[in-house]
């Protein structure tokens, strides 16, 4: 069995390799002939594409962004079954760092909800579906995409540092200071009234008073 820092190294590797390769691009280059970085909001994430082209192709990135996820979690605990737990960890990190910094692109991406959603449900489903839930949550009822975002590592660490082991501990600091670099700007402008409420929310709010009413 080789080392545990080499385990972690490759599936690391494997991951961001995964990781690095951009659904988003490939749906705007295939709909439009344009980068995903030059459309929208600049962002190779689902938002943008849904906010660009539409709801199926939003869809689209987002199985493709969940599929290289699984790809790579599977791919990491082929190759090192003996520490199966902490190949697979470290290649879902892996593959939200290429996703939010791809080296192809000078280390500019996405923001890496999807591929974080998908690789702590992948690692510890119960704490991922929890962490998950509470996002949407977040979302639907703060109204704020990137409040979301923060909470979703934030729950899963939290989780994790109560029922899980040290490679998942390691794992959620990770992803939770991923998610701080890429969605704290956009939370801290919250205050200032910078950034805009999603729409999903206010659909859901809107659509809750009726209901209520």
């Amino acid at each position: 069995m080789p080392g545990m820092g080499i385990v972690v190294a490759c599936s690391l590797a494997v991951g961001y390799v995964c990781g690095s390769f951009l659904t988003a691009e490939l749906v705007s280059k295939h709909v439009s002939g344009k980068s995903a970085f030059d459309v929208g909001m600049g962002n190779p994430g689902m938002a943008n594409i849904g906010a660009t082209y539409g709801t199926g192709w939003a869809a689209v990135t987002l199985a493709g962004d969940i599929a290289k996820t699984i790809l790579a979690f599977v791919l990491a605990r082929a190759l090192f079954p003996s520490a199966a737990d902490a190949a697979g960890t470290a290649a879902a990190v892996g593959a939200t760092l290429g996703h939010v910094f791809p080296a192809w692109h000078r280390f500019r991406g996405g923001k890496g909800v999807a591929t974080t959603c998908a690789g702590i449900i992948l690692v510890a489903p119960p704490a991922g579906d929890i962490a998950a839930l509470a996002g949407l949550l977040v979302v639907l009822f703060g109204g704020y995409l990137c409040l979301g975002a923060l909470v979703i590592p934030a729950v899963w660490l939290a989780i994790e540092l109560v029922f899980g082991n040290i490679v998942h501990v390691v794992a959620g600091v990770v992803l939770v200071a991923v998610a701080i670099w890429c969605h704290g700007g956009p939370a801290a402008g919250i205050r200032t009234g910078e950034t805009p409420r999603a729409s999903i929310s206010e659909k859901f709010i809107s659509a809750l008073f009726m209901k209520r009413h």
